[in-house]
């Protein structure tokens, strides 16, 4: 049996993890990837953008919104197998990158709200992307670390909120709890037999990890029911949907963001936001080439 690692162990502490809603940093640079699904060369992107904004000073926290794990099967690397719905190719490198990832969150400030592939782990039902059982493949890949991966994946929150009014999931913002304190309640376990076509109707944990689309009203009760200082929060940024121009603005308060899986690398897009700001006051506050920012063109860049 792999003991549970001590949230002092994390970078980022109590305040996120084993949370089901954790607490931002209210100061410094938050970068926001979502769905790398085992995408080694993206999730090195983000890495790197973290290293930059820290030897300038700018105290980075780095945020994923789930699915890191769970990518395409080798039989398509095939000449001529590669679909063009899944964009850029690339090659499966969960392992490595969960692993990875454990021991980055031990020193550095970075984070990630669970998604419904690690779900699928500790928990939540089989998902069948691109295996029968996609976490069977890595749980045999994992072997011996398969005991320190589940342990981790257990302390990931499912909404993390920031103080500068932003609050991040991995589905859509379809349902929610009455208040930050009530998430806490919350369990990961009982869904393993869930019918997939159901999730998302199955209370906050099933709509927080597989909704692909919330009303305004129910995005702004999310909002409200998070808010840190009484003030409803501004917007909710996901991702779980693939949009293939890279983000998706809904209303004033959802952003679908799609920085890895399902694109072409030029379309890859990331969020830079800055946690020491007061409060945003909409998503129509984030600007392309300021806090909507390519992927690829920025790596190069710095």
């Amino acid at each position: 049996m792999v003991p549970a690692v001590t949230n002092t162990g994390r970078a980022l502490g109590d305040a996120v993890w084993s949370r089901k809603a954790a607490r931002l940093p209210g100061e410094g640079t938050l970068l926001v990837c979502t769905d790398l699904q085992g995408n080694l060369g993206d999730y090195e992107a983000m890495k790197a953008l973290y290293f930059a904004e820290e030897r300038a000073g700018n105290r980075p926290v780095l945020l994923f919104c789930g699915d890191m794990v769970h990518g395409p099967s080798p039989d398509l690397h095939e000449p001529g197998a590669w679909p063009e719905h899944l964009g850029t190719a690339y090659r499966d490198a969960s392992r490595e990158l969960i692993l990875d990832f454990e021991a980055f969150t031990r020193e550095h400030r970075a984070v990630s709200v669970l998604g419904n592939h690690e779900h699928a782990h500790i928990g939540g039902p089989r998902v069948p992307k691109f295996y029968p059982d996609e976490a069977a493949v890595l749980d045999a890949a994992l072997g011996d670390e398969r005991g320190l991966v589940h342990n981790f994946l257990r302390t990931w929150p499912l909404v993390a909120v920031a103080p500068c009014g932003a609050v991040f999931t991995h589905g859509a913002p379809r349902a929610t709890e009455a208040c930050l304190e009530d998430f806490e309640a919350l369990t990961y376990d009982g869904f393993r037999r869930a019918p997939l076509g159901s999730m998302h109707a199955l209370g906050t944990v099933g709509a927080l990890l597989w909704a692909r689309g919330a009303t305004p009203s129910q995005a702004r009760a999310l909002l409200a029911a998070t808010a840190l200082d009484g003030h409803p929060n501004a917007f909710v940024a996901h991702g779980h949907d693939v949009v293939a121009e890279g983000y998706e603005i809904t209303g004033e308060e959802q952003i679908c963001v799609s920085t890895s899986f399902g694109l072409r690398d030029r379309d890859k897009v990331f969020l830079r936001l800055d946690l020491s700001r007061r409060h945003y006051s909409s998503v129509n506050d984030l600007r392309e080439g300021v806090e909507i920012l390519p992927l690829r063109l920025r790596d190069e860049q710095l």
